[in-house]
């Protein structure tokens, strides 16, 4: 018997999981590349786990930003979501063969608390114009 799928936060290399039905708790170890695992309770009861192996939350957020490429061409983004360690965009489909992977810019965007952000990221996936990248610099600029 199928119960409801879960999002279960990897930590320390094992997810752990409640049943919806008996409240039984079970720890399971995951390896690196699992993102889907069915996992059974001892009630009879399988759980769909969706495995999140993100260090940091990420929040899902909407607006514009500014890609910079280097001698300073600037490029309309919208944002998608947001970490204390990336960044997640969409990229209008005319400039997708600006960029490729492993590449440093910047990004101009507004942060939460309102005020004008520039950071240093580095892309770490392409999908199609779906882009993640992941913030180099430590600290940050307000402009």
């Amino acid at each position: 018997m199928r119960g409801k799928s879960q999002t279960c936060n990897v930590k320390d290399g094992r997810v752990r999981v409640t049943c919806p039905r008996c409240a039984h708790k079970k720890y399971v170890a995951i390896a690196t590349n699992i993102r889907k695992k069915t996992i059974r309770c001892p009630c009879g009861l399988s759980t769909l786990c969706t495995i999140n192996h993100r260090v940091y939350p990420r929040e899902s957020t909407c607006g514009k930003a500014l890609l910079v490429i280097g001698k300073g061409k600037e490029f309309p983004v919208y944002l998608c979501d947001t970490s204390l360690a990336g960044i997640g965009f969409l990229l209008p489909y005319q400039y997708s063969r600006s960029i490729s992977l492993h590449q440093e810019l910047f990004i101009k965007f507004r942060s939460l608390s309102g005020a004008m952000t520039q950071r240093k990221i580095h892309i770490k996936t392409m999908i199609a114009n779906r882009i993640g990248a992941q913030f180099t610099d430590i600290g940050h600029l307000s402009l």
